[in-house]
């Protein structure tokens, strides 16, 4: 699985018994970003699967698995206006790097029309119906799966009305109110799935610490909820480096840039004309910021900070090197769902880093 949540490395891979097949998955570890194949159905088949896996075990790991496709792998494959979808998801794009013309269902852009059209249809349908897994009912209580505006109106297993209102700005803030508008006299759960990523995260129920918050778990209140309990959350929102396992060979030596599920990149439109995406790189000093911008691709929060664009030239497959001539760059890095929405381009998610 990629960092995004995408999966099937390769459109060309092969099986157990070594026969060719499409759509497939290659050796542990080899993960290609460029040819990266990452159907959109396949990534949302994930998020399906780790939300079934969810309800049937209670593990909070599936929740995190289902909430990271939704907020990356599975939203890249349509674009901001509704109108375009792509087939294949890479993490790295690199102009003239590919011959489309040869490819099946690889494009330079997002596509009005699929000749294999299983894809948007099962896109939208997932944004549809994903409201429904934002929450689960376990076995005296509801858990929260899924943080985001919203209003649940239900009933818990045993037939008692359950009525709360979540207020935030997640995934962009950290900062989660649950507001308790109806729910039964009697001790029910509130179980709280605390995100791998969200160390540090604190609870209170009115003002009073409730809860240890443990990553990767689901926190579990349990009390007498009256109507106006109030449930606050506090997860930590740090941009992270993220980096690979070392038999990962396409991303040794390099980072990728997260902040709580969502996953960043950085592409042509934000880099000076004519600029490779593969003379980029990210300084360990180098603070980058987040910074909400509602007016910026449909609304999102970008970390902006300086870069270093190296500006000696590689001309052959293998040359002599010393010590890399670079420019400081300040721009910003948006999330990789929103990437090729402004023409065509070259994109990355990982970057080689200088350790300072």
């Amino acid at each position: 699985m990629y960092i995004t949540g995408a999966i099937g490395q390769t459109h060309y891979g092969r099986s157990s018994r070594l026969d060719k097949i499409e759509e497939g998955f290659i050796d542990e570890y080899m993960m290609p970003n460029m040819t990266a194949y990452n159907e959109t159905c396949a990534n949302i088949c994930n998020s399906m699967f780790n939300y079934r896996m969810l309800t049937l075990t209670g593990d909070a790991k599936h929740g995190d698995v289902m909430e990271l496709v939704l907020h990356n792998s599975g939203l890249s494959g349509i674009s901001l206006d509704g109108k375009n979808y792509y087939y294949s998801n890479p993490l790295r794009k690199i102009e003239g790097a590919l011959d489309y013309e040869k490819m099946n269902v690889e494009f330079p852009e997002r596509q009005p029309y699929l000749k294999c059209f299983c894809c948007p249809p099962n896109l939208v349908r997932t944004i549809a119906k994903s409201p429904g897994w934002a929450y689960s009912k376990s076995e005296n209580g509801i858990a929260v799966n899924l943080y985001g505006g919203n209003e649940l109106n239900t009933t818990l297993l045993d037939g008692s009305t359950i009525k709360l209102t979540q207020k935030t700005d997640y995934p962009w803030d950290g900062a989660v109110k649950i507001t308790v508008d109806e729910s039964k006299a009697d001790t029910f759960d509130i179980l709280l799935r605390i995100p791998s990523w969200a160390k540090g995260t604190q609870i209170y129920v009115n003002g009073i610490k409730a809860a240890e918050a443990v990553p990767g778990t689901f926190a579990k209140i349990e009390r007498k909820w009256a109507a106006g309990d109030e449930i606050t959350i506090d997860m930590p929102m740090e941009t992270k480096f993220i980096e690979g396992h070392p038999r990962i060979e396409e991303v040794r030596n390099q980072v990728a840039l997260k902040r709580g599920p969502v996953v960043y990149c950085i592409e042509s439109a934000d880099l000076p004309e004519k600029t490779d995406i593969t003379n980029v790189y990210l300084s360990s000093d180098k603070k980058l910021s987040p910074t909400s911008r509602p007016d910026f691709l449909g609304g999102v929060t970008t970390l902006e900070g300086e870069i270093l664009i190296r500006k000696d030239k590689l001309g052959e497959m293998y040359q002599e090197v010393s010590v890399p001539e670079f420019e400081s760059f300040k721009t910003n890095f948006i999330p990789y769902y929103a990437w090729s929405n402004r023409g065509q381009g070259e994109m990355t998610v990982f970057l080689p880093v200088i350790w300072n």
